[in-house]
This record gives structure tokens, sequence and C-alpha cells, in this order.
């Protein structure tokens, strides 16, 4: 049954947020809103899950674990129906806001609850609920668009709270059911073993996070843009996003399979970084050229995603471990990458082109390189802070 919860949780990660891009020249159409605020909108679900990410220690205290998935699952489809109640852009930022900073408590405890319900087949799981995540990612903006031509874009929007609701339901036989041979992490964990922003593990987790979820974020609100700016009409914009999406899955298979495999992948992130930039650079400097070619390189690169996400629990050897590194790796991560979408759309405002924010992206991505060195070495953070602890207690002995 947990199996079957976590794939359908997972199903929601992603498609709250990829069901929108495909109707923004609608909803700039409807609301009378423009580039810049298209890009306020695209900041949001990093924002929240920065947010949310460092709000699931705290929530984990008040809740057990199912609980606090259920509640999410809630809200989540709360939100999802709430944004589309009106033709209002505060209503749908509001209710953006609201769904987002569920998912994002969401994102949070995917890789608490694969390992508290699998511990020992944590790559195995964490490649299960990544598959489910690209499912949602991928098909969401493929079926946004001819849903909107018959109907109108917020029933569009709305239909997928469906998802949230039934991901909610199978969470309730587990309902209050701790397993017990790897509890929830309780209100008295070790405070020394949570300061993970401490370590270079935690720092270049963060880093990881925060620059590859920066520039894809960029690029899921702003891909159909740029090629209907390209002389596309809009279903190939949104076929491209749908495709660019349909690649993770893919990933999501091979990125656990890397972590797991190598004791330190960082030339595989490298790779994987190199060919995010040439992708984007390609569909910067003219998209229709060789849309196939370049949609697919940049669609390789947000491979370091799932391999971030897999590190996890490969860089603790505790639940709470686990924890800390989830809540800080990705809170501070999302909190970097809230000013991608946001700059990505100021910059081409300003400046009528995609070469800029490209750039602005590509320097982000060069930063998520430098940073995986630190976390994909095969070193856990609950030992790095043994030795940041005893360090002082070294100097004290040799002084004396």
């Amino acid at each position: 049954m947990a199996l079957i919860a976590i794939f359908l949780t997972a199903l929601n990660l992603r498609a709250a947020v990829t069901a929108l891009p495909p109707l923004v020249p609608r909803i700039q159409e409807s609301l009378g809103v423009g580039g810049t605020l298209i890009g306020v909108l695209g900041m949001i679900p990093t924002a929240m899950f920065a947010l949310s990410a460092f709000s699931t220690p705290l929530m984990l205290r008040r809740l057990t674990l199912h609980s606090a998935l259920i509640l999410a699952m809630l809200l989540t489809a709360a939100g999802q129906v709430l944004r589309v109640l009106g033709p209002s852009f505060a209503l749908l930022v509001v209710g953006s806001i609201l769904a987002l900073f569920a998912v994002g408590a969401t994102n949070a405890l995917m890789p608490i609850v694969v390992r508290t319900h699998f511990p020992n087949r944590v790559p195995a799981l964490s490649t299960t609920y990544m598959v489910a995540m690209q499912i949602g990612m991928s098909v969401a903006p493929l079926f946004a668009e001819p849903l909107a031509v018959r109907t109108n874009w917020q029933i569009s929007l709305a239909s997928w709270a469906a998802l949230g609701m039934v991901a909610a339901l199978a969470w309730v036989p587990l309902w209050r059911r701790r397993p017990a041979a790897s509890p929830v992490p309780a209100a008295g964990s070790s405070r020394r073993r949570l300061a993970v922003w401490r370590t270079s593990a935690g720092v270049g987790m963060a880093v990881m996070f925060g620059c590859t979820s920066l520039t894809t974020y960029s690029l899921m609100i702003f891909i159909p843009r740029i090629y209907v700016d390209a002389g596309a009409p809009v279903q190939f914009g949104a076929l491209m996003l749908a495709w660019w999406s349909a690649l993770g899955l893919l990933l999501a298979f091979i990125g656990p399979w890397f972590v797991a495999r190598f004791d330190d992948p960082f030339p595989i992130v490298a790779g994987f970084g190199a060919l995010f930039i040439v992708g984007n650079v390609g569909m910067a400097w003219d998209a229709m050229s060789a849309p196939w070619v370049w949609i697919t390189l940049s669609a390789v690169g947000p491979c370091s995603f799932p391999m971030a996400l897999t590190l996890i629990n490969f860089r603790a050897r505790t639940v709470d471990g686990a924890t800390a590194l989830s809540a800080f790796g990705q809170g501070a991560g999302y909190t970097m990458a809230c000013v991608g979408p946001l700059g990505f759309g100021l910059l081409y405002d300003y400046t009528d082109s995609w070469m800029p924010p490209t750039i602005f992206t590509s320097i982000a991505l060069l930063c998520m390189i430098a940073g995986s060195w630190f976390c994909t070495r095969n070193v856990h953070v609950e030992d790095q802070l043994s030795q940041i602890v005893a360090k002082p207690v070294e100097a004290e002995l040799v002084g004396r």
C-alpha cells in the first residue's frame, strides 16, 4: 500500500507547475499581464518549495509522517481549485502559493518516506517516485492546451486537483501507522546532527539543488514562449515542453542508478550540466534551426535533479540526517532558485532577446557543477559534523 501511495503522491509533484506554461498566452490575454508578472508567477514554485522545505522538521514534530502527507495532498488540490475561482491574477497567485507550498512540503517528505518504509531499497524506490513525478510533469503540459481549447484555461488548470485528492485517499489506510524498523524523526533529535549547513556536503547539496532548479523552472515557464517567438505555433511550443518533460522520465531511471553505481558520480553530473548549457544556448540562438536537437540536449541536463534527490539518502547515515539534509538542501536550494524565473523574465523584457537570460542560467549551471563536487564524494554529513565538533576539542587538548 505504501508503494501505491508513494507513486500517486509523486504524480502531483510537478503537474501543478507544468500544467500552467502552455496556458500562459491564454492567461496573459484573459488577465492582461505581461512577461514580468508571468516571471513572478514562475518564481512561486521555487519560493514555496524553499519555505516548505525549511518547515518540514517542524511539521514532523506536530504531525505523523502519514498525516503530513494527507494534509499536503489536500492542500495541493484546494490550491489548484482556488487559483481559477475568478478571472483574477491575485487569486491565481494566492491559489498557486497554497498548492505549491503543499507540493514543496511533499518534495521534502518524499526522501524521508522512502527511507522510512523501504530503508533497504532506497535507489529502487527513489527511481519509482521520480518516474511518477516525471509522468505527471510530462502529461500535464501535453493535455493542458487541448483541454483548454475544449473548455477554458480555468477548467484545464483546475482539473489536476483530482490527482491530489486521489493521493490523499491512498494514504488513509496508513494513517497513524509508524513502521517499527525506521521511525519518523522525533522532536528530541540531536541538534548537532541537524546542523548540516556546517558541512561541505550540505552546502554542496544546496547549490546543486538550487542552480539546477533555477535553470529548470526558468525554462519550464518560458520554453513554449521561446518557440512561439521563433515562429512556431502555440501547440508546437507546448509539444516541446512536453517532450522536454518526458525525457525526464528516462532520466528518472538512470539518475538514481548512477548514484548507486558510482562512489563519486561528479563527472556524470558535470557532463549533464554541460549538455544543459549547450541545449539552452542553441534554443536562445535559433530555436527553430534544430528544434528537436536543442530541446533534447536541454532536457538531458536536469538529470542532476534526480541524482541530487537520491544523494540525500546516500550522504546521510540516519533518518535524522536524511531529514536535515533534505530540509536544508531543498530549502536553501529552492531559495537560490527563486531568482531564476523572475530574472529570466526581466532580462528578456529589458533586452527583447533570449540570449541574456540564457547566459544568466549558464552561469548558474557552472555553479551547479562546482557545488556538486562537494556532495557527490563518498562522504556522510554525520561524519563531517563529528569532525567539526572534534576539532575544537583537539585544539583545546593541544593547547594544554
